[in-house]
């Protein structure tokens, strides 16, 4: 390394704001000068290059900055009331619609690692209605911050046609729309977490006397990224491989110690502040014990699917791939590297470390889902933003082609009545049009529970006949579920029951836990005189009428 800060060195402060977004104001300007066509350009040292040359920072025009967050407000937006809302939307809503008091209440007992996600949407529910656009509209504007954050990473790392192309290559990646569509938190943790390794890249960068304020914003983000969802702290092993690459070469220079002890202190503060989830989160681990027994979310399958689909995925491996090899070939013939290393010491643990931890940690205690490291999805699309570069701007617009086209099934696909897997909407319409008076519900699996809460049609007009304790005075998502005895005894003096499975039709219904294995080796209806009369199939949903005989 030239410095404490080597390939990461910039000159004096002052450089351009990053116009894309409000996350980053004003800046270190950065060393490296590169084409805009793409990765053409070979990295020089910094200690060599022209005074101007250090003290540029060049942005790209404005129209670029906007494009790749307004394309992914845009495909998020489209048709984002379509699909019905399913099992985790519902139990936003159950959580949201109650008074404030009493979600805090439930937070002590119940997802607590959704807790900011909630209070934040507490207000817009009780304000604007459960409506799906009003809803889901947060998740589509973090889908647009995060592709205007890994942009700015791209045009840091590399050049500004680089940096739109990575926000574009996320913004069309279907996994960003699928959770930009969502009454959920997980599309703001990825927002969350790519706003941090901007500013991570942006401490490396800085020169020393501008760096405490990017530290200071690193802690920020750290500390937000860790109260959304107490996961995206899987960040932190990631950033610290990115650190000690970044400062292996210069581990005696007091400047590289500062900037070190400086990271461990903002990731501390992080963990300080967010330390309070992460009790309840380890007191309420019971509620993921399903990951156990159900590998539709926690398989290894599931690791390449994470774009969208398998097919999504190896189009963008390929995109990249090819990249590489041309890039390495024209690299050799130049006798210089093609790829910044810059760029590999940030993506590469980020796109690695936390899926690489969390299935080593579920060998322990089962905590691996898809849904826990799509932080991980904007360090692909970066590669993904390289690759296309390297490309130039026509070959690389066919890239970015491609990977959309692979795309398409799928895009279309989750925009579709049931495109959520559960079509709660559905079966609400079915019991609505043919409930009776004194009709009841029985949900088998307390994934479930919250099935009433999604609409006012018929679900929720049905008294729940395993209740024990309702949602609001147990403190929970669904209520509690009554002794079995009790259940059966009621089931005894009913005369019509709608039973409400999920993922699976078992026509003898058995009531399950939380860990997603029955309760009781008899099925629940033995003895209650109750026989099977219907039953409606709506993709991952099975709704059963029993009858009296």
């Amino acid at each position: 390394m030239t410095s404490s800060r080597g390939s990461w060195a910039v000159g004096p402060p002052g450089g351009g704001q990053e116009a894309a977004t409000a996350l980053a104001t004003g800046g270190a300007a950065r060393a490296e000068a590169v084409s805009a066509t793409g990765l053409a350009a070979a990295e020089a040292p910094p200690a060599a290059a022209p005074a101007a040359e250090l003290r540029s920072y060049d942005a790209g025009p404005v129209w670029a900055r906007w494009l790749a967050p307004a394309v992914a407000l845009l495909i998020s937006l489209l048709h984002i009331e379509t699909p019905s809302y399913w099992r985790d939307e519902a139990a936003t809503i159950a959580a949201v619609r109650r008074p404030l008091g009493d979600l805090v209440k439930m937070l002590a007992h119940v997802d607590a690692v959704h807790g900011a996600y909630y209070l934040m949407i507490w207000p817009i529910e009780h304000l604007f209605g459960s409506g799906a656009l009003v809803m889901r509209l947060p998740s589509a504007v973090a889908a647009a911050v995060a592709a205007a954050a890994i942009a700015a990473i791209g045009r840091r790392l590399i050049s500004p046609w680089a940096g739109l192309a990575a926000g574009l290559f996320l913004a069309i990646l279907p996994v960003t729309s699928r959770y930009g569509e969502e009454a959920r938190s997980y599309q703001l943790v990825v927002a969350a977490a790519t706003i941090a390794t901007y500013l991570l890249v942006r401490v490396l960068a800085a020169e020393p006397a501008a760096r405490s304020r990017w530290i200071a914003g690193y802690a920020a983000s750290m500390a937000a990224l860790g109260v959304l969802n107490i996961f995206g702290l899987l960040m932190i092993p990631a950033h610290a491989v990115a650190v000690a690459l970044a400062c292996r070469r210069d581990l005696r220079d007091p400047a590289t110690r500062r900037l070190v002890v400086g990271w461990l202190a903002a990731v501390a503060a992080g963990v300080l502040v967010s330390s309070p989830l992460l009790v309840l989160g380890w007191q309420q681990r019971g509620q993921i014990a399903w990951l156990s027994v159900n590998t539709s979310s926690s398989g290894l399958s599931t690791l390449y699917s994470l774009s969208g689909s398998f097919l999504v995925t190896t189009a963008a491996l390929a995109v990249i791939a090819v990249a590489l090899v041309l890039s390495t070939e024209l690299g050799r013939q130049r006798r210089t590297a093609m790829w910044p290393s810059r760029l590999w010491e940030i993506s590469l643990p980020w796109l690695v470390v936390p899926p690489l931890l969390l299935l080593i940690a579920s060998h322990v205690q089962p905590v691996y889902t898809s849904r826990y490291i799509l932080i991980c999805v904007p360090a692909l699309a970066l590669l993904g933003g390289a690759a296309v570069a390297s490309y130039g701007r026509f070959v690389g617009a066919i890239g970015l082609a491609v990977v959309l086209i692979a795309g398409a099934t799928t895009q279309i696909g989750q925009r579709t009545l049931a495109g959520h897997y559960d079509d709660i909407l559905a079966l609400d319409q079915i019991v609505a049009a043919n409930a009776r008076q004194g009709d009841y519900v029985l949900y088998t699996n307390p994934n479930a529970l919250s099935f009433g809460a999604a609409y006012p049609f018929g679900l929720d007009k049905l008294p729940n006949i395993a209740l024990r304790q309702g949602p609001i005075p147990s403190a929970t998502l669904g209520g509690t579920i009554a002794p079995l005895a009790q259940i059966r005894s009621r089931l005894a003096h009913a005369k019509r029951v709608w039973v409400v499975e999920i993922n699976s039709l078992v026509t003898d219904p058995e009531l399950l836990g939380l860990n997603g294995l029955p309760v009781s080796q008899t099925p629940i209806m033995d003895d209650t005189r109750l026989a099977f009369r219907a039953y409606w199939h709506e993709r991952g949903d099975y709704l059963i009428l029993f009858t009296r005989s």
